[in-house]
Order: structure tokens, then C-alpha cells, then sequence
């Protein structure tokens, strides 16, 4: 447990979101379809974690959440494959749908982004399109942290 989330045990202090405008404690408990946890409000306390847990999608292959900060993969489907209702559609031509980037779901060489607030893609060179631009060696230490990753302007 870091020291932040440590010492808001002890704090009743509440912040107001910049974004959203509401008042939040810095953990706080959420229900994100079905599945209760504990929130810990990012630093720059943009929103608070009844928004962020209102962001969360599901995963277009195996339902489950994808939450704020999370990595994502682009996957375009078969045609057979039945698009779910809940599916976020990142692009339709070809038709590339959210997924996440679960050991059971994806391929960690697959990560093509991070979903982001307001329900957003923020698109990354995946492990695999860092390979195809070099002839060099490609080491990805974290596939999860977004700084280590090669963003891409779209």
C-alpha cells in the first residue's frame, strides 16, 4: 500500500474533483459492474471515483471491466464473431473494438493504448509496431505504465 493511500485511512479530508466538481475522500468504495473496490483518486483529482468508476467499460471479448488508466488492446473481430451491445467501437473500417489486456483475454504484445477519461483511447506504439520500426532490440519493462510507453498523436 503506498504512503498516499495510508495516510488517507487516517484523513477524512475531502477533495473537489477539478472536472467533475464533486467532493471526494482520496480511497473511496465503488461498485464497477457488480465488483466492489477501493478507488484511489488520481493526483491531479481531475474526477472522483464515482466518475471514474462511471467510465469503465467492458471488454469486447470476455466482458470483463476495463477501468481508467487500464491497457487495452485493438482487436478487429471475424466475421463471425456476435459484437456484444456493450462492445466500445475504437474504429469501424476496419471495425476494431476495446478489449483487455488480461493473461486469460490478449497477448501483451497486442497493448495498443490506455483508456482514459472522459472514455477514451490514448493510442501507443504496441510492443510488436516498436519491433516492426527498429532494427534494434525493443525492451518493454511494463506493458501497464503509461510513461513507458510510445504515444501516438491521431
Amino acid at each position: 500500500m503506498s504512503l498516499r493511500a495510508l495516510l488517507s485511512k487516517f484523513s477524512f479530508r475531502k477533495y473537489k474533483a477539478t472536472v467533475c466538481g464533486h467532493k471526494t475522500k482520496l480511497i473511496e468504495k465503488v461498485n464497477i459492474y457488480g465488483e466492489e473496490m477501493k478507488l484511489l483518486v488520481p493526483k491531479n483529482h481531475e474526477y472522483c471515483q464515482q466518475c471514474l468508476a462511471g467510465m469503465s467499460i467492458k471488454c469486447a471479448w470476455c466482458g470483463q471491466s476495463i477501468r481508467v488508466g487500464d491497457p487495452i488492446t485493438l482487436y478487429t473481430p471475424s466475421e463471425s464473431f456476435k459484437v456484444p451491445d456493450y462492445a466500445v467501437v475504437y474504429k469501424t473500417n476496419p471495425l476494431q473494438l476495446v478489449g483487455c489486456l488480461r493473461f486469460d483475454c490478449a497477448c501483451g504484445v497486442d497493448r495498443a493504448g490506455f483508456w482514459y477519461p472522459p472514455g477514451k483511447v490514448e493510442r501507443v506504439l504496441s510492443p510488436l509496431e516498436m519491433v516492426l520500426a527498429t532494427d534494434d532490440v525493443v525492451i518493454c519493462n511494463d506493458l501497464t505504465n503509461p510513461s513507458e510507453a510510445i504515444h501516438i498523436q491521431e
